[in-house]
């Protein structure tokens, strides 16, 4: 543990780093700094986690309204909550660019048109608004962003060390577990993607990944290379805009020794290199800095790398299959991406729907997400039938992935072999209300007393709630009543 704002921090850090240390837990901007001045060094950013974000919302005095302006690096910590900032009263939530300051200002004065009085906004924002007249509350990493980095310190280091185990010729190595197989679903536009993907793979060509976060675009990505003539080849990914723009350099294009101060000696191959007769994964391809999608358009168009630090030439045979949930055709028009880059990753383009647009897929996914889940914690629970009927009305934003979180969560607090509707109220504390026919034809006794409040909160009358659901208006007295009875109890 390591003071920061003690005087010799630096000499600590340095020391640590000489010591041998697998990792390095830094806030900003120290992290950037020792990121730049170490690129071999395992160098994790303290980034604000759910928890400090609540936290955040809950310093906002009663009675204001209050908005959130989330940086495009974090969203993926957020996909789930736009039903929670809903339930704390957040009425106005944004994603914006933290690296483009008139996408910034942009979003701040929508925030302030929208009658927001306070506002949560990451740190270099504050300026914005003042000018704008509204209040703010900075949004900075706490004990809940450093439990995030700590724990994804711990997942990194063990997925190392099982790496180095399966192929110790190859410590960087990847390998693609995934096959066409392992992508479920039946619906029209499944089948049109897994078509492309068996077309797709055997050709050489350029892939363009397209779909929301949570779609599946990396098990799609490993299942084209096992089916092409390279799967012998390693498959090896990265994520764009995970790594900072000071060391995506040298991951993807290696340096040699004593290039830069802390350099190894003996230099180091980058990612291409490593992939040479394989596939590289780009994901998050729309997020890499503008000037280093210049390198990566020469390296396309001359199938050559050059390590940072040296003149010579060096050639790679690499299939680049690169992802993204960005629309780079806006990003082109908005000069955030090349154009003939776009053009040059875009040769056979693939488009992962996402799975509100195929509900008729959510009750084979989830019940094969259960089966996983209970040979994982040895459990025997099964979906009932008002389960998978309510997860085919809801949108899903998190796609997959938050089916499976939410599946996840069941097999875990769900002592019953038999999860059903009321059971979601453990992860769905506040369900959106999707009011269709197939809500209104469910047993009444299906209902919970959180789905009868919730109509509360959302300003319907005991008229149109009893009209809604083909009940009377005594009933729905009824059901409040003993609802309030089980809150004081």
């Amino acid at each position: 543990m390591i003071d920061g704002s003690a005087a010799d921090a630096a000499y600590r850090i340095r020391k640590s780093i000489q010591a041998g240390r697998d990792a390095v837990i830094l806030w900003d901007p120290m992290a950037s700094a020792v990121a730049a001045t170490y690129p071999q060094q395992r160098v994790f950013v303290v980034q604000p986690s759910v928890l400090d974000l609540l936290n955040s919302i809950r310093q906002v005095p009663k009675g204001m309204s209050c908005g959130v302006i989330i940086p495009l690096s974090l969203r993926a910590y957020y996909d789930d909550l736009e039903v929670q900032f809903k339930a704390m009263g957040v009425t106005f939530y944004c994603l914006a660019s933290d690296t483009d300051e008139r996408a910034l200002r942009a979003s701040v004065h929508q925030a302030a048109l929208s009658g927001i009085q306070w506002l949560v906004v990451s740190a270099g924002v504050e300026d914005y608004v003042r000018a704008e007249g509204m209040e703010y509350i900075t949004l900075q990493p706490e004990w809940g962003g450093l439990v995030r980095a700590f724990f994804k310190v711990l997942w990194s280091l063990r997925q190392s060390r099982l790496s180095q185990k399966k192929t110790p010729s190859s410590p960087r190595g990847m390998t693609a577990y995934y096959h066409l197989d392992n992508i479920i679903g039946h619906s029209q536009m499944m089948k049109q993607v897994k078509s492309l993907a068996r077309i797709y793979a055997a050709s050489e060509s350029t892939i363009l990944i397209t779909g929301e976060s949570g779609t599946g675009k990396e098990m799609l990505a490993q299942a084209i290379h096992n089916m092409s003539s390279r799967h012998q080849g390693p498959f090896l990914a990265i994520n764009c805009s995970a790594v900072s723009e000071s060391l995506l350099e040298s991951e993807l294009f290696g340096y040699t020794g004593g290039s830069f101060t802390g350099a190894r000696r003996e230099g180091r191959e980058g990612l291409f290199e490593a992939a040479n007769g394989g596939t590289l994964f780009l994901d998050e391809i729309g997020d890499m800095p503008y000037d280093l999608q210049n390198y990566l358009l020469r390296v396309l168009q001359e199938r050559c790398i050059r390590r940072l630090g040296s003149h010579q030439a060096i050639p790679v045979d690499v299939r680049i299959i690169a992802a993204t949930n960005k629309d780079l055709e806006q990003a082109v028009q908005e000069h955030r991406f090349r154009l003939d880059l776009y053009y040059r990753l875009a040769v056979l383009l693939i488009h992962v729907p996402p799975l509100r647009q195929r509900s008729a897929d959510i009750p084979v996914v989830a019940q094969a997400l259960l089966q996983r889940f209970n040979a994982q914690y040895g459990r025997h629970h099964e979906l009932g039938q008002d389960v998978i009927d309510y997860f085919q009305t809801l949108p899903w934003p998190g796609n997959v992935r938050q089916l499976a979180n939410t599946i996840e969560r069941l097999s875990l607090v769900v002592r019953e072999e038999k999860i059903t509707l009321p059971d979601l109220a453990w992860v769905l504390p506040n369900p959106p209300v999707m009011p269709d026919k197939n809500v209104r034809d469910r047993n009444l006794k299906a209902m919970t007393y959180d789905y009868i409040e919730k109509l509360y909160q959302d300003g319907k009358s005991v008229s149109d709630i009893a009209k809604e659901l083909g009940i009377s208006r005594s009933t729905i007295y009824r059901m409040r009543q003993k609802y309030q009875n089980k809150k004081d109890m």
